[in-house]
């Protein structure tokens, strides 16, 4: 009996070990940044008022730059302070008013959302309990997007 308790531990430790393992593996192969076909430029951006400029935007199919708030020191992908539209291709100087204002050196995620239903609304509504209708895009493991500080 004893044997039988100690090979059910050791298969358990080794299946915890195990799913432990490709976790982080999976974890490893994703991210955020920017992709071949879709990419934000977050070097110089600049900010006047409460509204921040990004040189060039890339997104394949309509959608939208969205900024989020970092929150107790980590990304709040809950809240959103500031979006606009984004015609599919390149955008140059795009502007993103941001709601709640920020400080300078405050951190911020930007990132794409795709406008899955096409109606040129930002649907920000939960499907479920982590996704929203206008999805973040990705490539492949990547979402598009950057933790930046204001400028």
């Amino acid at each position: 009996m004893h044997l039988a308790i100690r090979q059910f531990r050791q298969i358990a430790l080794m299946l915890t070990l195990l799913i432990a393992f490709a976790s982080s593996v999976a974890l490893a192969q994703s991210g955020i940044g920017n992709g071949d076909s879709n990419w934000i430029t977050v070097e110089n951006v600049k900010k006047q008022g409460n509204t921040l400029i990004f040189s060039e935007v890339q997104i394949e199919g309509d959608g939208w730059l969205v900024i989020h708030p970092f929150m107790n020191g980590a990304p709040n992908g809950d809240r959103v302070v500031g979006r606009t539209f984004l015609e599919s291709g390149t955008n140059s100087d795009v502007e993103v008013e941001i709601h709640k204002g920020i400080a300078a050196g405050e951190m911020m995620i930007v990132m794409l959302h795709s406008d899955n239903n096409k109606n040129g609304e930002f649907d920000f509504i939960f499907i479920d309990e982590r996704n929203v209708m206008d999805l973040a895009v990705f490539e492949g493991a990547t979402m598009i997007g950057h933790a930046i500080p204001a400028p």
